[in-house]
Protein backbone atom coordinates (compact mmCIF):
# COMPACT_ATOMS: atom_id res chain seq x y z
CA UNK A 1 0.00 0.00 0.00
CA UNK A 2 1.46 3.52 -0.97
CA UNK A 3 0.69 6.52 0.93
CA UNK A 4 -2.00 7.42 -1.76
CA UNK A 5 -4.27 4.24 -0.99
CA UNK A 6 -3.54 4.54 2.79
CA UNK A 7 -4.93 8.35 2.56
CA UNK A 8 -8.32 7.11 0.58
CA UNK A 9 -9.02 4.65 3.29
CA UNK A 10 -8.66 7.27 5.82
CA UNK A 11 -10.59 9.57 3.63
CA UNK A 12 -7.88 12.00 4.88
CA UNK A 13 -5.43 14.64 2.46
CA UNK A 14 -2.02 12.58 1.61
CA UNK A 15 -0.62 15.83 2.67
CA UNK A 16 -2.30 14.84 6.61
CA UNK A 17 -1.70 11.29 6.24
CA UNK A 18 2.36 12.15 5.30
CA UNK A 19 2.41 14.94 8.46
CA UNK A 20 1.00 12.50 10.65
CA UNK A 21 3.47 9.59 9.71
CA UNK A 22 6.29 12.15 10.55
CA UNK A 23 4.78 13.65 13.69
CA UNK A 24 5.01 17.24 12.39
CA UNK A 25 2.77 19.78 14.62
CA UNK A 26 0.04 20.77 12.51
CA UNK A 27 -1.62 17.06 12.81
CA UNK A 28 -3.74 16.84 16.12
CA UNK A 29 -2.31 13.59 18.40
CA UNK A 30 -5.67 11.70 17.20
CA UNK A 31 -5.26 11.82 13.88
CA UNK A 32 -1.50 11.17 14.42
CA UNK A 33 -2.27 7.82 16.06
CA UNK A 34 -5.51 6.98 13.78
CA UNK A 35 -3.00 7.26 10.68
CA UNK A 36 -0.14 5.79 12.39
CA UNK A 37 -2.48 2.49 13.25
CA UNK A 38 -3.97 2.48 10.40
CA UNK A 39 -0.16 2.04 8.71
CA UNK A 40 0.77 -0.59 11.15
CA UNK A 41 -2.83 -2.36 10.11
CA UNK A 42 -2.70 -1.70 6.17
CA UNK A 43 0.69 -2.94 6.11
CA UNK A 44 2.29 0.61 4.81
CA UNK A 45 5.61 0.91 5.20
CA UNK A 46 7.67 4.48 4.18
CA UNK A 47 10.84 4.43 2.51
CA UNK A 48 14.12 4.57 4.34
CA UNK A 49 15.72 6.25 1.80
CA UNK A 50 13.15 9.07 0.97
CA UNK A 51 12.57 9.64 4.52
CA UNK A 52 16.39 10.71 5.15
CA UNK A 53 16.25 12.04 1.67
CA UNK A 54 13.27 14.60 2.88
CA UNK A 55 15.24 15.98 5.57
CA UNK A 56 17.44 17.58 2.90
CA UNK A 57 17.81 17.96 -0.91
CA UNK A 58 19.01 16.20 -3.89
CA UNK A 59 19.79 19.04 -6.04
CA UNK A 60 17.73 17.41 -9.06
CA UNK A 61 14.86 19.22 -10.58
CA UNK A 62 12.57 16.42 -12.82
CA UNK A 63 11.31 17.40 -15.96
CA UNK A 64 8.14 15.04 -17.24
CA UNK A 65 8.35 14.42 -20.33
CA UNK A 66 4.71 14.06 -22.22
CA UNK A 67 3.62 10.08 -21.81
CA UNK A 68 4.99 7.99 -23.89
CA UNK A 69 2.96 6.13 -26.95
CA UNK A 70 1.50 9.59 -28.37
CA UNK A 71 3.18 12.89 -29.20
CA UNK A 72 6.68 13.07 -27.10
CA UNK A 73 8.09 10.91 -29.83
CA UNK A 74 7.95 13.54 -32.74
CA UNK A 75 8.64 16.36 -29.67
CA UNK A 76 11.77 14.84 -28.83
CA UNK A 77 14.08 17.34 -30.54
CA UNK A 78 11.61 20.48 -28.66
CA UNK A 79 12.49 19.33 -25.39
CA UNK A 80 15.83 18.02 -25.55
CA UNK A 81 16.15 22.02 -26.61
CA UNK A 82 14.54 23.06 -24.27
CA UNK A 83 16.11 20.51 -21.67
CA UNK A 84 19.94 21.69 -22.70
CA UNK A 85 19.00 24.95 -21.67
CA UNK A 86 16.83 24.20 -18.48
CA UNK A 87 20.10 22.30 -17.46
CA UNK A 88 22.41 24.81 -18.23
CA UNK A 89 20.51 27.33 -16.05
CA UNK A 90 19.96 24.96 -13.12
CA UNK A 91 23.69 24.23 -12.81
CA UNK A 92 24.83 27.15 -11.90
CA UNK A 93 22.38 27.34 -8.91
CA UNK A 94 23.55 23.93 -8.21
CA UNK A 95 20.84 21.62 -9.65
CA UNK A 96 21.11 18.82 -12.21
CA UNK A 97 18.09 17.38 -14.70
CA UNK A 98 16.58 14.77 -14.70
CA UNK A 99 14.49 13.38 -17.48
CA UNK A 100 11.35 10.71 -16.94
CA UNK A 101 9.39 9.51 -19.44
CA UNK A 102 5.91 7.55 -18.74
CA UNK A 103 4.42 5.45 -20.72
CA UNK A 104 1.02 6.42 -20.06
CA UNK A 105 -0.67 9.30 -17.10
CA UNK A 106 -1.46 6.26 -14.78
CA UNK A 107 2.69 5.46 -15.23
CA UNK A 108 3.24 9.07 -14.61
CA UNK A 109 0.73 9.86 -11.66
CA UNK A 110 2.96 6.68 -9.89
CA UNK A 111 5.81 8.57 -10.90
CA UNK A 112 5.00 11.51 -9.11
CA UNK A 113 3.70 10.09 -6.16
CA UNK A 114 7.37 8.52 -5.30
CA UNK A 115 9.18 11.65 -6.68
CA UNK A 116 7.15 13.06 -3.34
CA UNK A 117 7.19 10.84 -0.74
CA UNK A 118 10.70 9.29 -1.69
CA UNK A 119 12.19 12.75 -2.84
CA UNK A 120 13.44 11.62 -5.59
CA UNK A 121 13.75 15.63 -6.79
CA UNK A 122 13.61 18.80 -5.06
CA UNK A 123 10.88 19.95 -7.64
CA UNK A 124 9.32 18.87 -11.16
CA UNK A 125 8.50 20.36 -13.79
CA UNK A 126 5.11 19.58 -15.59
CA UNK A 127 4.54 19.18 -19.39
CA UNK A 128 1.64 19.00 -21.52
CA UNK A 129 -1.23 20.84 -18.86
CA UNK A 130 -4.40 20.20 -19.16
CA UNK A 131 -7.40 22.73 -18.22
CA UNK A 132 -8.50 20.57 -15.11
CA UNK A 133 -4.73 19.22 -14.39
CA UNK A 134 -4.64 16.59 -11.55
CA UNK A 135 -0.96 16.63 -10.56
CA UNK A 136 -1.28 20.23 -10.70
CA UNK A 137 -3.48 19.65 -7.66
CA UNK A 138 -1.60 17.07 -6.56
CA UNK A 139 1.76 18.94 -6.23
CA UNK A 140 0.04 21.61 -4.41
CA UNK A 141 -2.01 19.60 -2.15
CA UNK A 142 1.04 17.92 -0.88
CA UNK A 143 2.84 20.98 -1.15
CA UNK A 144 5.85 19.70 -3.28
CA UNK A 145 7.89 22.44 -5.21
CA UNK A 146 6.80 22.38 -9.09
CA UNK A 147 6.44 24.63 -12.10
CA UNK A 148 4.86 24.27 -15.38
CA UNK A 149 5.30 24.46 -19.42
CA UNK A 150 1.91 25.12 -20.19
CA UNK A 151 -0.93 27.37 -18.34
CA UNK A 152 -3.97 25.76 -16.68
CA UNK A 153 -7.29 26.57 -15.13
CA UNK A 154 -6.33 24.56 -11.97
CA UNK A 155 -5.71 26.24 -9.09
CA UNK A 156 -6.71 29.40 -11.36
CA UNK A 157 -3.37 29.43 -12.41
CA UNK A 158 -1.69 30.39 -9.42
CA UNK A 159 1.11 28.47 -9.21
CA UNK A 160 4.51 28.88 -11.41
CA UNK A 161 4.21 28.58 -15.07
CA UNK A 162 5.69 29.07 -18.43
CA UNK A 163 3.59 28.92 -21.68
CA UNK A 164 4.08 30.45 -25.47
CA UNK A 165 1.46 32.95 -26.32
CA UNK A 166 -0.73 30.38 -28.91
CA UNK A 167 -4.12 32.66 -28.58
CA UNK A 168 -1.72 35.22 -30.22
CA UNK A 169 -0.70 32.25 -33.03
CA UNK A 170 -3.81 31.14 -33.45
CA UNK A 171 -5.02 35.17 -34.34
CA UNK A 172 -2.57 35.96 -36.41
CA UNK A 173 -2.87 32.95 -38.59
CA UNK A 174 -6.48 33.63 -38.92
CA UNK A 175 -5.44 37.10 -40.36
CA UNK A 176 -3.24 36.00 -42.85
CA UNK A 177 -5.33 33.67 -43.91
CA UNK A 178 -7.94 36.44 -44.64
CA UNK A 179 -5.25 38.91 -45.94
CA UNK A 180 -4.53 35.93 -48.66
CA UNK A 181 -8.42 35.91 -50.05
CA UNK A 182 -9.57 33.07 -47.47
CA UNK A 183 -12.81 32.75 -46.12
CA UNK A 184 -12.98 28.60 -45.55
CA UNK A 185 -10.39 28.22 -42.56
CA UNK A 186 -10.04 25.32 -40.42
CA UNK A 187 -8.14 24.19 -37.45
CA UNK A 188 -6.17 21.30 -36.36
CA UNK A 189 -5.68 21.41 -32.65
CA UNK A 190 -5.61 18.76 -29.68
CA UNK A 191 -8.53 18.08 -27.66
CA UNK A 192 -10.52 20.14 -25.42
CA UNK A 193 -8.99 19.30 -22.05
CA UNK A 194 -5.87 20.28 -23.07
CA UNK A 195 -4.88 23.75 -22.48
CA UNK A 196 -2.89 24.65 -25.59
CA UNK A 197 -5.75 23.28 -27.90
CA UNK A 198 -8.25 25.10 -26.04
CA UNK A 199 -6.10 28.21 -26.26
CA UNK A 200 -5.93 27.78 -30.06
CA UNK A 201 -9.62 26.79 -30.41
CA UNK A 202 -10.66 30.00 -28.30
CA UNK A 203 -8.61 32.46 -30.03
CA UNK A 204 -9.39 30.84 -33.68
CA UNK A 205 -13.53 30.79 -32.90
CA UNK A 206 -13.23 34.62 -31.87
CA UNK A 207 -11.11 35.40 -34.89
CA UNK A 208 -12.82 33.99 -37.45
CA UNK A 209 -16.01 35.72 -35.89
CA UNK A 210 -13.82 39.05 -36.00
CA UNK A 211 -13.32 38.45 -39.97
CA UNK A 212 -17.08 38.55 -40.24
CA UNK A 213 -16.87 34.18 -41.35
CA UNK A 214 -18.82 31.76 -40.25
CA UNK A 215 -17.70 29.41 -37.83
CA UNK A 216 -18.00 25.95 -38.44
CA UNK A 217 -17.77 22.85 -36.15
CA UNK A 218 -16.64 20.50 -39.34
CA UNK A 219 -13.89 23.07 -39.66
CA UNK A 220 -12.17 21.91 -36.49
CA UNK A 221 -10.44 18.80 -36.41
CA UNK A 222 -9.53 17.41 -32.68
CA UNK A 223 -6.19 14.96 -32.85
CA UNK A 224 -2.74 14.76 -31.01
CA UNK A 225 0.98 16.39 -31.83
CA UNK A 226 1.89 13.39 -34.79
CA UNK A 227 1.75 13.00 -38.58
CA UNK A 228 -1.05 10.20 -38.37
CA UNK A 229 -3.23 13.33 -36.83
CA UNK A 230 -2.13 15.73 -40.26
CA UNK A 231 -2.86 12.84 -42.56
CA UNK A 232 -6.53 12.12 -40.94
CA UNK A 233 -7.13 15.54 -40.35
CA UNK A 234 -6.91 15.84 -44.45
CA UNK A 235 -9.17 12.85 -45.07
CA UNK A 236 -11.92 14.37 -43.21
CA UNK A 237 -11.69 17.61 -44.76
CA UNK A 238 -11.77 16.32 -48.48
CA UNK A 239 -14.18 14.27 -47.58
CA UNK A 240 -16.78 17.72 -46.86
CA UNK A 241 -18.87 18.50 -49.17
CA UNK A 242 -17.13 22.03 -49.25
CA UNK A 243 -13.67 21.40 -48.29
CA UNK A 244 -11.60 24.48 -46.57
CA UNK A 245 -9.59 26.39 -48.67
CA UNK A 246 -6.99 27.01 -46.05
CA UNK A 247 -6.05 24.78 -43.15
CA UNK A 248 -4.05 26.24 -39.72
CA UNK A 249 -2.61 23.43 -37.55
CA UNK A 250 -1.14 23.89 -34.19
CA UNK A 251 2.69 22.85 -35.51
CA UNK A 252 4.38 21.70 -37.97
CA UNK A 253 4.35 17.81 -36.62
CA UNK A 254 1.04 17.17 -38.37
CA UNK A 255 2.05 19.49 -41.24
CA UNK A 256 3.83 16.58 -42.33
CA UNK A 257 1.29 13.98 -43.12
CA UNK A 258 -0.87 16.57 -44.29
CA UNK A 259 1.93 16.69 -46.83
CA UNK A 260 2.00 12.97 -47.56
CA UNK A 261 -1.74 12.96 -47.83
CA UNK A 262 -1.70 15.26 -50.25
CA UNK A 263 1.43 13.19 -51.99
CA UNK A 264 -0.75 10.26 -51.54
CA UNK A 265 -3.52 11.80 -53.50
CA UNK A 266 -1.92 13.86 -56.23
CA UNK A 267 -3.02 17.16 -54.60
CA UNK A 268 -0.55 20.29 -53.81
CA UNK A 269 -0.24 22.61 -51.31
CA UNK A 270 -1.25 26.21 -52.26
CA UNK A 271 -3.09 24.97 -55.43
CA UNK A 272 -5.46 22.72 -54.27
CA UNK A 273 -5.03 23.93 -50.34
CA UNK A 274 -3.44 26.43 -48.36
CA UNK A 275 -1.66 25.17 -45.16
CA UNK A 276 -0.13 26.83 -41.79
CA UNK A 277 1.96 25.43 -39.52
CA UNK A 278 1.03 27.39 -36.25
CA UNK A 279 4.20 26.96 -34.09
CA UNK A 280 7.15 25.54 -35.84
CA UNK A 281 8.77 23.17 -32.98
CA UNK A 282 11.55 21.30 -35.35
CA UNK A 283 13.35 20.59 -37.95
CA UNK A 284 11.02 18.53 -40.43
CA UNK A 285 9.26 21.24 -42.08
CA UNK A 286 11.81 23.16 -43.22
CA UNK A 287 11.98 19.87 -45.71
CA UNK A 288 9.18 20.88 -47.09
CA UNK A 289 8.18 21.79 -50.77
CA UNK A 290 6.51 24.80 -50.10
CA UNK A 291 7.56 25.44 -46.65
CA UNK A 292 4.57 25.78 -44.63
CA UNK A 293 4.12 29.89 -42.87
CA UNK A 294 4.24 29.39 -39.08
CA UNK A 295 5.88 30.95 -36.00
CA UNK A 296 9.41 30.25 -34.39
CA UNK A 297 10.69 29.90 -31.12
CA UNK A 298 13.67 30.36 -28.70
CA UNK A 299 13.89 26.78 -27.34
CA UNK A 300 17.00 28.78 -24.98
CA UNK A 301 14.70 31.28 -24.01
CA UNK A 302 11.83 28.93 -22.78
CA UNK A 303 14.61 26.59 -20.82
CA UNK A 304 16.15 29.85 -18.91
CA UNK A 305 12.22 31.08 -18.37
CA UNK A 306 11.73 27.38 -16.82
CA UNK A 307 14.69 27.75 -14.85
CA UNK A 308 13.56 30.83 -13.38
CA UNK A 309 10.28 29.46 -12.30
CA UNK A 310 11.34 26.13 -10.89
CA UNK A 311 13.72 27.63 -8.83
CA UNK A 312 11.03 30.40 -7.48
CA UNK A 313 8.96 27.21 -6.73
CA UNK A 314 11.67 26.27 -4.21
CA UNK A 315 11.87 29.75 -2.63
CA UNK A 316 9.72 31.06 0.42
CA UNK A 317 6.27 30.18 0.52
CA UNK A 318 5.73 33.87 0.42
CA UNK A 319 7.10 34.58 -2.95
CA UNK A 320 4.77 35.91 -5.68
CA UNK A 321 4.91 33.00 -8.56
CA UNK A 322 6.46 33.82 -11.93
CA UNK A 323 4.38 33.52 -15.09
CA UNK A 324 6.05 34.16 -17.98
CA UNK A 325 4.49 34.11 -21.29
CA UNK A 326 6.48 33.88 -24.71
CA UNK A 327 5.54 35.73 -27.73
CA UNK A 328 6.70 33.42 -31.24
CA UNK A 329 8.23 35.01 -33.68
CA UNK A 330 6.24 35.04 -37.38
Amino acid sequence: MNIKQLAQQLDLSIATVSRALNNQAEVSDKTRLRVQKAALKYGYRPNVTGKNLRQGKVDSVALMLPSGGKDNYFTSSFFMRVATSLQSELKTAGFDTLLHLSTDKEDESTWLEKIVAQRRADAVILTNTERQDARIAYLHEVQFPFASLGRSQTLEGHFNWVDMDFGLVACQSVAKAVALGYKRIALVTLGDNSMQGWLYLSAYQKAIERNKLRFKNEYVYFGEISEKTGFDAMEHFFSLSTPPECIIFINDIPVIGAYHYLNVNKLEPEKNIHIMAGIISSDVSSYLLPKPIGFSIQHSQIGQALSHAVLNSLGSQNREFINTLIIPQP
